[in-house]
């Protein structure tokens, strides 16, 4: 990056995602002259704990290097700003891409090695701490658990090779299939029944937001913020203490049926549309650049 920033004059913005590690990239960016740099917040609490003893160093290299400061949410902001000004820009997606459509489920099945004639619960994560897979094995593993539920699980990770092992040793091959990340998510959610988030906390999530986009049920813990959800009617927040909810719903996954248009409406109003979203960092960028 140092030599990317060294090598041209032509970027008037340097804007960087990566929460309380930011403060690196933004500090080299303001020593080398860019105008706007903007750090933006996308989670609400810290998943290795042995960087809690530093979270102060990092906030004030953070807010210090910025000069913008934004957040996916309130949450997500209060945690790396505190009580500092902050704007919040909903992770949007172009709701087009994922609603529903004729497809040809077969050969999507095929094409991603899926069993047939199975109800298919995707999980889109990075395989860390966070994003709990060890949930989901507990569910599989549960005698309760209708023997037609399986998994998809699409990422890449630190853990994966982790989770898959315990999937072998535990014989739990039937009720997975895992898969790199994809940019086949639509597809993916097309010939999906459902869809599962069990994280141990998280802010707006741009996977969950394409699920409800496909009008999939979600079954996501309470732990994820309640911004999340678009109000169709879509999501059922549970306890990650207990797995009873999460069985009931798996096993009676209902067969949804909405409307494109309503689908398209909550996305807009609750700005989480891709269009409005642009609109609104454009007009950050250039306010702050004329400053």
């Amino acid at each position: 990056m140092n030599q990317i920033l060294s090598d041209t004059q032509s970027y008037d913005v340097v804007h960087v995602h990566n929460s309380f590690k930011n403060g690196v990239l933004l500090w080299l960016a303001k020593q080398k002259g860019v105008k706007v740099r903007v750090c933006h917040s996308h989670t609400s609490g810290v998943e290795n704990k042995f960087l809690l003893p530093f979270m102060v160093l990092f906030k004030a290299l953070v807010t210090r290097a910025s000069n913008v400061h934004l957040a996916c949410g309130k949450q997500a902001g209060e945690f790396l700003y505190g009580n500092k000004p902050f704007t919040v820009i909903n992770n949007a997606i172009s709701v087009q891409r994922y609603l529903a459509q004729a497809s040809d489920h077969q050969a999507i099945k095929k094409q991603f090695s899926l069993p047939n004639n199975k109800k298919l619960v995707l999980h889109v994560g990075r395989f860390s701490i966070v994003k709990n897979h060890q949930f989901l094995l507990q569910l599989a593993q549960d005698k309760n658990l209708d023997p037609s539920v399986h998994f998809v699980c699409v990422g890449e990770g630190p853990l994966k090779v982790d989770f898959l092992e315990k999937i072998q040793q535990r014989n739990l091959q039937s009720r997975f299939t895992l898969l790199p990340a994809t940019p086949e998510i639509p597809s993916l959610l097309q010939v999906s029944d459902g869809f599962i988030m069990p994280s141990l906390f998280e802010g707006i999530s741009v996977a969950l937001l394409e699920a409800q986009a496909a009008a999939l049920p979600c079954l996501i813990s309470n732990t994820i913020v309640k911004a999340s959800d678009m109000g169709l009617e879509l999501i059922s927040f549970n306890s990650l203490d207990d797995l009873s909810p999460w069985l009931t719903q798996l096993n009676k996954l209902p067969s949804v049926d909405l409307p494109p248009e309503k689908i398209t409406d909550a996305f807009f109003v609750r700005g989480f549309s891709t269009e409005s979203v642009l609109a609104q960092l454009t007009n950050i960028y250039n306010a702050r650049a004329l400053e």
